[in-house]
C-alpha cells in the first residue's frame, strides 16, 4: 500500500501537478493503513508527512483540499496550513434527517388553536407540551417550519446543556456581577443599590430557570426514551485568572444560598479528573453534560405528532396579519392559516416577521470535529479561555483503542461569535478557525497540527440585556394575549429551551404571563421603551 504514496510523489516530481482524483486513489491504501477504527497507524502518518513534503507545493487546489481531508478523518497530522475544511454538514445532521419535508397533511388547515412558528429546540418543547390538550380538549396544534426541523441553531450548535448562561463583559465575574454589568451599562443612569437588586433578584430567577429547564429536559428524554446520546458526567467551567476564580467562587455561594448546587473544584481537582494542567479552580454541574440536540428534537416532535400535533415543514410563514374577529392571520407558500394565538419560536429569525424585534440580533457562531482525539476528561463539557471555547466528546463515537485508551471525536465550539445582519447568511471563518485550533492545541497536545474533519456555522440570538425574550407582544390591532414570543437565548439553548416551550405552552393555554418569567425581566416590551421595567 506504500507503493500508491511512492508513485504519487514520483508523479508530483515528474508532472508538476497533483490534481483530485490523485489524492482519492489514495483512499484504498488510507483505509488499508489505518486501524479497525479508521484511525491512522504510525506508518500512515509518516507517509501522510512525507507526500506532503514532497508534492503539496504541486497540488492543486482541489488536491490540497481533498488530502486535508484524508489526514483529518484519519486523525493525523500535517505540517503545513491547515484550511476551511470541505465538509460544512454538521455533526449533528450526518445521518440524513427523519422529519425532511414532513407534511402532516396535503393542506395546510385553514384555522388553528395555537399556531407555533419553528420546529427547533424551543418549538418542540412547545408542541410536546401542549400535546395533551388535544386530547383532553379538542385543542388544534399546528407547527410551521421554513425548512426542515433542528437544522437551524437547534441543529448547528455544541450538544451542550448548562445549567447557567455565561454571557460576560470582559473577565467574567460570575453571575451575579455580570448582571450588575450589564445592566450599569443598559441603565447608566440608575442608582447603584437599585442596579445590585435588580441584578441580585434576575441572578436567582436564571438560576431558577436553568435548574428547572435541566430537570425537565432530563424528563422528557427518560419518559419518552428518546434516543439522543445523552451524557450526564457534567458540565465544568475553569477560570483563566485569579479575578475569574474569586468570581466564580462568589457565584458557587450565591447558587448554594437558594438552592442551586454546584461543586467548586481545585486545580489539583480539575488536573486529576481532566488532565488539564488547570492554574485555577472552577465549578462543575452534574448531571449536566452534552447531547445529540437533532436527535433530540426530532424524537420530541415525532411523539408530539402521534399525539395529535400537525407539522409542515418547508412551509416560511411570508406575513401576518390581524382578522375582524381577533385572530391572528399567518400567510405561507402552501396557503393562509388563521390561529387564536402564535408562538414565535424563530430565535435569531424574529426580526424578519416581527420587525419591532430588532433588538433580538443574529450572530453566527462556529463548531468543527477534530477526529480521534484521546478523551482525557471523561466525557464532560468544558468551558473555558474566558468562556468562549467549549469542547465535548459526543457519546456516540467513542472507543477503545488498542492500548485501551479512550478516544473519540472532539467537538469544538466558541473562539468568537460574530454579529450578521442576514442569519440566512452564514460564512466560515478561517480566522476563528486559526485561533480555535490554537486553544485546542494547548489543551490537547496530540491535536497540533491536525486538521478538522468538518467545520460548520449556525445563527444565534443575542438580546442587549442577555436574557432571552418570553412573554406576550402587545401589537396594535392584535388581541393582547394572540402573539407569543419565546427567543434570543444568547447562545444558551441547552439552558433555556426546553422550559421556554413549555412556558409558551402555558401562555399559548392560559393567555396569562406565568410566574416564573415576570414581564418586568422577560417582556419583549423592555426593548421598546427606554425605561427599565424592573424600576
Amino acid at each position: 500500500m506504500r507503493d500508491a504514496f511512492r508513485e504519487l510523489e514520483r508523479r508530483a516530481i515528474e508532472r508538476g501537478a497533483v490534481r483530485r482524483n490523485d489524492i482519492l486513489a489514495l483512499m484504498p491504501a488510507v483505509a488499508a493503513m489505518s486501524d479497525s477504527h479508521g484511525r491512522a497507524t504510525p506508518a500512515l502518518r509518516r507517509e501522510f508527512l512525507s507526500l506532503e513534503r514532497i508534492a503539496r507545493a504541486a497540488f492543486t487546489p482541489g488536491a490540497t483540499a481533498a488530502f486535508q481531508q484524508l489526514v483529518a478523518g484519519t486523525g493525523a497530522q500535517m505540517r503545513g496550513p491547515i484550511l476551511l475544511p470541505e465538509d460544512d454538514m454538521p455533526y449533528w445532521q450526518m445521518d440524513g434527517h427523519p422529519l425532511a419535508d414532513f407534511q402532516s397533511a396535503r393542506r395546510l388547515p385553514s384555522a388553528a388553536d395555537v399556531v407555533v412558528i419553528g420546529a427547533g429546540l424551543t418549538g418542540s418543547s412547545t408542541s410536546w407540551h401542549l400535546a395533551p390538550a388535544i386530547r383532553r380538549k379538542g385543542l388544534r396544534v399546528v407547527v410551521l417550519e421554513y425548512g426542515d426541523p433542528a437544522t437551524q441553531a437547534s441543529g448547528r450548535n455544541g450538544g451542550n446543556f448548562e445549567l447557567i448562561p455565561e454571557n460576560f463583559l470582559g473577565e467574567y465575574q460570575g453571575l451575579p456581577i455580570e448582571r450588575q454589568k450589564w445592566l450599569a451599562r443598559r441603565y447608566p443612569w440608575l442608582a447603584e443599590d437599585t442596579v445590585r437588586d435588580a441584578a441580585d433578584h434576575q441572578t436567582r430567577l436564571i438560576f431558577e430557570f436553568g435548574a428547572r429547564n435541566s430537570a425537565r429536559f432530563l424528563e422528557i428524554v427518560k419518559k419518552e426514551k428518546i434516543d439522543c446520546d445523552l451524557s450526564e458526567t457534567g458540565w465544568l467551567r475553569i477560570a483563566d485568572t485569579p479575578e475569574e476564580e474569586r468570581g466564580i467562587r462568589r457565584e458557587v455561594e450565591f447558587a448554594s444560598s437558594i438552592g442551586v448546587r454546584f461543586d467548586l473544584l481545585s486545580p489539583r481537582q480539575i488536573r486529576l479528573e481532566t488532565g488539564i494542567p488547570a492554574r485555577y479552580a472552577g465549578r462543575k454541574a452534574v448531571p449536566n453534560g452534552n447531547y445529540h440536540p437533532f436527535k433530540f428534537v426530532c424524537g420530541v416532535l415525532d411523539r408530539s405528532l402521534r399525539r395529535g400535533v400537525q407539522l409542515f415543514s418547508r412551509t416560511p410563514v411570508l406575513g401576518l396579519s390581524a382578522t375582524r374577529g381577533g385572530l391572528v392571520r399567518l400567510e405561507t407558500q402552501r396557503g393562509v392559516v388563521t390561529a387564536r394565538r402564535v408562538v414565535f419560536a424563530t430565535n435569531a429569525f424574529t426580526s424578519n416577521l416581527l420587525p419591532e424585534m430588532s433588538a433580538i440580533r443574529f450572530y453566527q457562531s462556529q463548531v468543527l470535529n477534530l477526529e480521534h482525539v484521546r478523551d482525557t476528561i471523561g466525557g464532560m463539557t468544558i468551558t473555558e479561555k474566558k468562556g468562549d471555547l467549549y469542547y465535548n466528546f459526543p457519546k456516540a463515537r467513542k472507543y477503545r483503542d488498542g492500548e485501551g485508551q479512550s478516544r473519540g471525536m472532539l467537538l469544538v465550539g466558541g473562539g468568537l461569535d460574530r454579529p450578521g445582519h442576514d442569519p440566512f447568511l452564514l460564512r466560515r471563518s478561517l480566522t476563528v478557525l486559526d485561533l480555535v485550533l490554537g486553544q485546542v492545541s494547548d489543551r490537547f497536545k496530540e491535536t497540533r497540527g491536525q486538521p478538522p474533519s468538518r467545520l460548520w456555522t449556525g445563527p444565534m440570538a443575542f438580546t442587549p440585556d442577555r436574557v432571552p425574550v418570553i412573554g406576550f407582544l402587545r401589537r396594535p390591532g392584535f388581541p393582547p394575549d394572540s402573539l407569543i414570543i419565546a427567543a434570543g437565548f444568547n447562545g444558551y439553548g441547552g439552558t433555556y429551551c426546553v422550559e421556554a416551550g413549555r412556558l409558551a405552552a402555558e401562555m399559548a393555554l392560559t393567555g396569562k404571563t406565568p410566574a416564573e418569567v415576570p414581564e418586568d425581566m422577560f417582556s419583549p416590551h423592555r426593548f421598546l421603551t427606554r425605561r427599565p421595567l424592573f424600576v
